[in-house]
């Protein structure tokens, strides 16, 4: 069967940057996009949603060279709300906590998603991920939560490659290991240590057997 390769960037969001600096990554954003990043109130929201195009422009441009800030400056939405070049490449963006994670991928289907590890009330997620729902019975409470993220991002990054996110539900799709059935559609989930404390999968149409994983600190300069 044939493989991918997905190049994942990440960076760290958690601390505000100056009042210069957040004007000259302003900058470098379609004024569209700039508008939909001012409409959050809370600096994290604002930076989480600023990195992640700063880390689509840093693909682009590694990718592209030259055409790349064209290639960013075409950026659209699709009607899920999912961000899309026309004609490619493929890619998607997902944060927590205070981090932030791109998964680019050519021209190939890619979700990724990320979460930190916290407590949660398994009353909230009965319906939606009945298979974690005795979780808390046979682990104790540190290894029932990461096996319950461990369940959530990979549906997640299903449905992100899917390009439904959350608009569909996600008992919809049925897990086996390292894969899962989504319309009909098989899809493969590899699991990335991004940061200790979070939960991180990514999912392809294919096999994913080679993958970067680059760091960017975005809080220091682009």
């Amino acid at each position: 069967m044939p493989e991918i390769s997905v190049q994942v960037y990440f960076a760290r969001y958690g601390s505000l940057l100056s009042e210069r600096l957040f004007g000259e990554y302003l900058a470098l954003i379609p004024a569209r996009i700039c508008s939909s990043i001012l409409r959050y109130r809370r600096f994290e929201d604002r930076q989480a949603t600023l990195f992640g195009k700063l880390l689509l422009l840093r693909a682009l441009q590694n990718n592209f060279h030259d055409n790349g800030v064209d290639k960013f400056h075409s950026l659209q939405v699709s009607q899920y709300g999912k961000p899309f070049i026309e004609g490619g490449p493929e890619f998607n963006i997902s944060h927590s906590e205070n981090i932030v994670v791109l998964a680019f991928a050519g021209n190939q289907p890619v979700g990724i998603d990320i979460e930190k590890i916290r407590s949660i009330d398994m009353n909230d997620f009965s319906k939606e991920l009945p298979e974690t729902a005795a979780l808390y019975e046979h682990y104790d409470t540190d290894r029932a939560n990461q096996l319950f993220f461990d369940c959530w991002t990979k549906k997640e990054a299903v449905l992100k490659a899917r390009g439904k996110g959350l608009l569909a539900p996600l008992q919809q799709v049925a897990l086996n290991d390292d894969s899962a059935l989504f319309e009909n559609k098989i899809w493969f989930i590899k699991k990335l240590l991004i940061e200790e404390g979070y939960c991180c999968h990514v999912a392809t149409h294919m096999p994913l057997e080679q993958f970067t994983v680059d760091y960017v600190n975005l809080i220091a300069g682009f």
